[in-house]
């Protein structure tokens, strides 16, 4: 019995020194409270949603802020691509805010970033002036590549693309930033554009704004669709 009575003190001894220790770090998770919020990195981001997304988030003291937490809230905003969140002693957090690298408009709803992710951010109007993305589900990450091995192959013509569209049958069509439409079809893709660019001054020269499109389609050459070509 006495080793008994013995095992149930230490037992309620060590309850009553948890009860004490959790009520102790509540109380000092209240102390030094958080004054000085520090975010940078904010270029699309609309400040108030960061703002009032943080605010309850620092709300306690400095030894609460569960800076995890932090992160992956702020992860859950469209145009976020990543954070890095630290408490500042003795009552800061600094926040930095990486944002999605936008490359294109996707199926002209959503946004792709250059590391393939699609999102829908609130307002897309001041995106308007990307290149535009036309393509089936599933295929941003392939469309990309060829987005930039085509741009990297028409730079001596001093053009880029401006829209590029996979179609279902995985043909491939293109307009320049000049204006110019080019119909590449599905098969030697990157090959029929490098020789495109080759021959490219002496098919159209600086009559690039007289070609209503030009088909890359054949094996063995090209045709030139001219505009008022009668």
């Amino acid at each position: 019995m006495t080793a008994l009575r013995h095992t149930m003190l230490f037992i309620l001894a060590l309850l009553a020194m948890m009860a004490v220790y959790s009520v102790s770090q509540l109380k000092i998770a209240d102390y030094f409270p958080i004054k000085t919020v520090h975010v940078i990195g904010l270029h699309h981001l609309d400040k108030e949603e960061v703002r009032q997304t943080l605010v309850p988030l620092v709300s306690r003291g400095f030894f609460a802020v569960n800076v995890d937490y932090i992160r992956d809230r702020l992860g859950q905003i469209p145009w976020v691509s990543d954070t890095v969140v630290r408490r500042r002693w003795p009552d800061g957090v600094d926040v930095t805010v990486i944002e999605q690298s936008v490359v294109a408009r996707w199926n002209g709803a959503s946004m792709l970033s250059s590391e393939g992710h699609l999102f829908v951010p609130a307002d897309i109007a001041e995106l308007e002036d990307l290149p535009s993305f036309v393509g089936p589900d599933g295929q941003q990450i392939t469309m990309l590549k060829y987005f930039v091995n085509i741009n990297r192959i028409l730079t001596p013509l001093h053009a880029k693309i401006s829209y590029l569209e996979l179609t279902p049958y995985l043909t491939w069509k293109l307009t320049l930033d000049n204006g110019m439409a080019l119909k590449v079809g599905h098969e030697e893709i990157l090959d029929r554009l490098t020789n495109f660019v080759k021959v490219y001054p002496k098919i159209v020269g600086e009559r690039a704004t007289d070609v209503e499109y030009i088909d890359l389609r054949y094996p063995n050459g090209m045709a030139v669709k001219w505009k008022n070509a009668g």
